[in-house]
């Protein structure tokens, strides 16, 4: 009896090695992404009024950090700054682990990949903010069929909106005509949309992705 009670708990045990391994590997990732979080408030150059939404590791060990108005992640021993208004759509490649920002304006890199090892919930919550962020993406015509893509962003941490023109490159930005047209269309627009005038960008060719 003695001996098939001994055989009884082994086996018992047996089930229990690969729960037990999964709890061990739990507590383990709570540990390091508590500590991450610890890291990014104590070393993110984030700004007054910033919260701290989400973090990630990056393949490399770099830190990565989401807060309400920005990403931050680290470029050697620097820190690289995104605004939400400044990032035209984020991409998450769950296969790759491989983080896409696409820029919207200029001085902002057209496209930055970050690979990340830890992605936690900061995908999601990158996506969330640049959705917040858009006001406005749409074509108006200025010239029969030549016209000009609008784009309004909200700016984090002001109440003013942001935005953007991109003309097609068969029309003259300065041509009064254009302008008027242009005018008359962000007037529309700010109506529909109930978005606050704010700081308008310089009507330019940019890019979007």
């Amino acid at each position: 009896m003695l001996v098939r009670g001994n055989g009884r708990r082994r086996r018992e045990n047996r089930r229990l090695v690969p729960w037990r391994r999964w709890v061990q590997a739990w507590r383990e990732d709570r540990e390091q992404h508590s500590a991450a979080r610890a890291e990014a408030r104590a070393h993110a150059p984030l700004r007054p009024g910033e919260h701290l939404l989400a973090v990630a590791c990056g393949a490399g060990g770099e830190l990565v950090a989401a807060t309400n108005w920005a990403l931050y992640h680290q470029g050697g021993r620097s820190w690289v700054r995104l605004g939400w208004d400044e990032v035209s759509r984020v991409d998450w490649d769950e296969q790759r682990r491989n983080l896409m920002l696409t820029g919207l304006v200029p001085g902002v890199p057209a496209c930055t990949v970050l690979r990340l090892a830890r992605p936690w919930d900061l995908p999601a919550a990158a996506a969330e903010r640049v959705t917040w962020a858009k006001v406005v993406d749409q074509r108006i015509s200025l010239n029969g069929e030549a016209g000009a893509r609008v784009i309004a962003r909200r700016v984090p941490g002001r109440p003013q909106v942001r935005w953007l023109v991109i003309f097609d490159r068969e029309l003259d930005p300065v041509d009064p005509e254009v302008r008027a047209g242009l005018e008359a269309a962000l007037a529309e627009l700010r109506a529909e949309t109930g978005a606050g005038y704010g700081a308008v960008a310089e009507p330019r060719n940019g890019r979007l992705g």
